[in-house]
């Protein structure tokens, strides 16, 4: 059953853009697993667009490292090693350790409600091994002082960054062991929420640069 087109001529967003969206997706969900060929007609039929947008995308993903062009065969999901993981984090502990010291001063006391909430919710996520839960709500975490920052071309790098971690990786880990991780990040956002709360704008950069994106957990994110 060929599914209802997402995208429309008064999208507002480039039409590769939300291609480019709805592929990532399907290896989020694992739908699309390292090794699996992307069905590039299904995705035409699927959204109700042409060849073009859907190679535009693939060629981006491709460029990023996501998939792999094979001559003649087309592309495939490659994932991300633990030395691009390693490569990504020093590359967003800077950028987003200082999207947080310009955030800083701009930061409202909803803004900071908000984080508090999202934090409870990460903490019960926690707690309960929702694990895809946690992700989302600590993705939006971040997101609130990101967009505080003020510097649309560093939003632009991190979020460039940030599609890298389409899916959380936890390499071979456990259940158990997976809940000790995500523990401890979760007490570090609570120290991120409590620098923001001090107004402690080079703190908080520091903080996050160096122990938050710390290349020591890099290798939990390749998938």
């Amino acid at each position: 059953m060929k599914v209802a087109p997402m995208v429309t001529l008064g999208s507002y967003r480039p039409l590769k853009d939300l291609v480019y969206d709805y592929i990532s997706r399907k290896i989020a969900q694992d739908e699309l697993s390292v090794g699996d060929r992307v069905p590039e007609p299904m995705i035409c039929e699927a959204l109700g667009v042409s060849r073009t947008p859907v190679r535009e995308a693939l060629i981006q993903l491709a460029s990023e490292g996501y998939l792999e062009n094979i001559p003649r065969r087309g592309f495939r999901v490659r994932g991300i090693s633990d030395e691009s993981a390693r490569e990504l984090y020093e590359i967003i502990g800077p950028l987003d350790g200082h999207a947080a010291a310009l955030a800083c001063p701009h930061l409202t006391p909803d803004d900071l409600h908000h984080m508090q909430f999202l934090w409870d919710s990460m903490n019960l996520a926690i707690n309960s091994h929702m694990f895809e839960r946690y992700d989302g709500f600590q993705k939006e975490f971040h997101r609130i002082y990101q967009q505080r920052c003020g510097n649309k071309r560093l939003l632009k790098l991190l979020e460039a960054q940030d599609r890298a971690f389409m899916k959380p990786g936890y390499g071979e880990l456990n259940s158990e062991a997976i809940y000790e991780l995500l523990a401890k990040a979760n007490r570090e956002h609570a120290h991120i929420l409590e620098l923001f709360q001090a107004g402690a704008a080079a703190e908080v950069e520091n903080y996050i640069r160096d122990v938050h994106w710390s290349t020591e957990n890099a290798r939990y994110n390749a998938w």
